[in-house]
């Protein structure tokens, strides 16, 4: 009984180190990494841009002029860090050029700052602003918020504009979408 005793351990663990030889090696577990954007055209501005997934874009009329406004998912997005994502596409205004533009916002104007970063880059028709501005809000509560502001030359006639802004002590925090949302901003290829 005793020899019994010792041999059923031993015969369980030879049959348990055969099943594990005879076995297919364990493949590795491929998870399916979910985007974390997606493409956004609207049809009848031929705009389009890359969301954050979760994002979502309305299209409004403002003043004649279509443009999409991009929502974030959460309430403390819209109301504490108050992201406000513009894109449009707009006639030029009398007399108005990115070098102009460029000079103007290199100086201060009113509640809103020189810009920090002003990249004009005529050969592609592009001007990149980062700049800061101040402004009262209920109960005569001064706000200072940051704005990605992005003019891009489409023709002699139009100019995409992506203007993406938050609360200043908030805009560290989405940066990273913010950029994605102005610098993706587009006029579709092959549209008039």
């Amino acid at each position: 009984m005793i020899r019994l005793a010792h041999f059923l351990p031993s015969v369980f663990l030879l049959t348990a180190q055969a099943a594990f030889a005879a076995a297919p090696p364990a493949q590795p577990m491929r998870l399916e990494r979910a985007s974390t954007t997606y493409l956004y055209a609207d049809p009848i501005s031929g705009l389009q841009l890359t969301v954050p997934t979760g994002w979502r874009v309305r299209a409004e009329t403002l003043n004649g002029i279509r443009q999409l406004r991009v929502v974030p998912p959460k309430a403390d997005q819209r109301e504490r860090a108050a992201i406000d994502v513009t894109i449009r596409l707009r006639p030029w205004l009398s007399g108005e050029t990115l070098a102009k533009l460029a000079a103007d916002y290199r100086e201060q104007d009113g509640d809103r700052e020189a810009a920090q970063t002003v990249h004009y880059q005529p050969k592609a028709g592009r001007l990149v602003l980062d700049y800061r501005e101040g402004r009262y809000v209920s109960d005569q509560l001064w706000i200072v918020r940051r704005n990605l502001h992005i003019f891009q030359r489409e023709d002699k006639r139009r100019v995409l504009e992506a203007r993406c802004a938050a609360n200043a002590s908030e805009f560290k925090s989405y940066r990273k979408n913010l950029q994605l949302l102005c610098y993706s901003a587009q006029f579709a290829k092959g549209r008039l």
